[in-house]
C-alpha cells in the first residue's frame, strides 16, 4: 500500500488490518503534532495511538503462515478447492509384513534351479545419462536361459528375419563369451572387470551377462554373512506403498556401506525394485520390475528395466505372459556357445 509522504503539518502511522493483524490491507492514519503547551491528556492520547500501532506490528511478526492465507484471500475469499482424485487400487490393497516375511520374499528365488523364457523382447540403450546423447537400438526378439549358481545363455534375434541370431552370449561364473553377427567375432572377458577393451573396440564393451542374471534372479540375503547388517522401512508414492529392505556391510568404523536396497510393493508383497551400490555409495545398478505375475509359486516379471549408470547402458526387457518355465532341468549343453565357421576370437583386456 502506498503511504502519503509526511509534511510539516504532521506524519502518518500505518495501522494493521483489522482482520489479520498484518499490513495486507493496512490503513494510513494522519497524526498531527501538538503545539507547544498542549494539554497533557492530548499528548497521552497521541502516544497511546502510536503504542497501539507498534504493538500490532510486533504481534504480527510471527504470523507468517497467516500472512500467506491473507495474500491468497485478499482478492476475494476462497482459492481453496476440493477435487476428487482417483485412488490407486494398490494403495488400498497394501498388506503388512514383518522382517521375516520380507526376507522370505527375497530369498524364495533360491528355490529356482533354472529358468527359461522364449518370448522376450530387448531394447538396448548406450550412453551415460550425463553425456547429453544416447544411442537406442531397435527392439529385437530373443530368448534367455538361466541356471544356478551363475549360468546364463542369451540370444537376440533379427527383428526382420525370423529366428536369425544377431547376438549371442553365454556366461558361467566370472567368464563370459559374446558373439556378434555383423563382425563374426567372439569376445571373451571377465564379468568382474570394470572396463574391457579390444583393438577394434577401444571405447570398451559395457555389457556384462552377470548384470542380467542378477536382474532376473535376485540374490539372496544371507544373514550369516560376516559384517552384514540390514534395516527396513516404509515408503509410498501415489501408486503404491512399499517396504524397503536395505543391506549394509561393515567398513572402517564407524562407517558402514549400503550395498543394496530392495523395494517390496505391498499389495502383492513382491519385489518391485532393486538398487545396487559400490563401496563409495555410487549407484551401480537400478532394476525396476513391472507386472509381477505368479508362476509356479514365484512372482516373475513381465517387464524389467535394467539401468547401469556407471557402465553407461540400460536394457529394457519385455516377456510374453505365460512363457516362463521354472525348474525344467537344463543341462550343461544349454550354456555352450555354438561354433560358427570363420569366427575370430578376441580376448578382451581389462583397463
Amino acid at each position: 500500500m502506498r503511504v502519503p509522504a509526511a509534511d510539516h503539518a504532521g506524519f502518518y502511522v500505518v495501522r494493521p488490518c483489522r482482520v489479520c493483524g498484518l499490513h495486507c490491507t493496512a490503513r494510513s492514519v494522519r497524526v498531527r503534532p501538538l503545539a507547544v503547551g498542549a494539554p497533557a491528556d492530548m499528548k497521552m492520547k497521541q502516544k497511546g495511538s502510536l503504542s497501539t500501532a507498534n504493538a500490532f506490528r510486533s504481534a504480527a511478526r510471527p504470523g507468517l503462515l497467516f500472512l500467506l492465507a491473507c495474500v491468497f484471500t485478499a482478492a476475494g475469499c476462497g482459492v481453496k478447492q476440493e477435487r476428487i482424485i482417483d485412488v490407486s487400487p494398490k494403495l488400498l490393497a497394501a498388506r503388512t509384513a514383518d522382517l521375516d516375511d520380507l526376507l522370505a520374499i527375497v530369498n524364495q528365488y533360491e528355490k529356482i534351479s533354472d529358468l527359461t523364457h522364449s518370448g522376450m523382447k530387448a531394447t538396448l540403450t548406450l550412453g551415460k545419462w550425463e553425456s547429453g546423447s544416447q544411442e537406442e537400438y531397435r527392439s529385437a526378439p530373443g530368448y534367455i536361459l538361466l541356471r544356478r549358481p551363475s549360468s546364463l545363455h542369451l540370444v537376440i534375434q533379427n527383428p526382420v528375419i525370423y529366428r536369425t541370431a544377431i547376438f549371442e552370449a553365454v556366461s558361467d561364473g566370472d567368464e563370459f563369451s559374446a558373439w556378434l553377427r555383423d563382425t563374426n567375432k567372439v569376445y571373451k572377458g571377465r564379468n568382474s572387470a570394470k572396463k574391457l577393451v579390444s583393438d577394434d573396440r577401444p571405447a570398451g564393451i559395457p555389457l556384462r551377462p552377470d548384470h542380467l542374471y542378477g536382474a532376473v534372479i535376485p540374490a539372496e540375503i544371507d544373514l550369516a554373512e560376516p559384517g552384514l547388517r540390514i534395516s527396513f522401512e516404509e515408503s509410498a508414492d501415489k501408486i503404491a506403498k512399499y517396504y524397503i529392505l536395505s543391506v549394509y556391510r561393515e567398513g572402517v568404523l564407524p562407517l558402514i556401506h549400503v550395498s543394496r536396497r530392495i523395494w517390496i510393493e505391498r499389495s502383492q508383497l513382491a519385489i518391485s525394485r532393486i538398487q545396487s551400490f559400490d563401496e563409495s555409495g555410487r549407484l551401480t545398478g537400478d532394476v525396476e520390475y513391472s507386472e509381477m505375475t505368479p508362476v509356479d509359486g514365484f512372482f516373475l516379471p513381465i517387464k524389467i528395466d535394467l539401468a547401469r549408470p556407471e557402465d553407461g547402458y540400460s536394457l529394457a526387457l519385455e516377456f510374453t505372459n505365460g512363457s516362463w518355465n521354472v525348474n525344467s532341468g537344463l543341462g550343461d549343453d544349454s550354456f555352450v556357445l555354438p561354433p560358427r565357421e570363420g569366427t575370430e576370437i578376441i580376448v578382451l583386456r581389462e583397463k
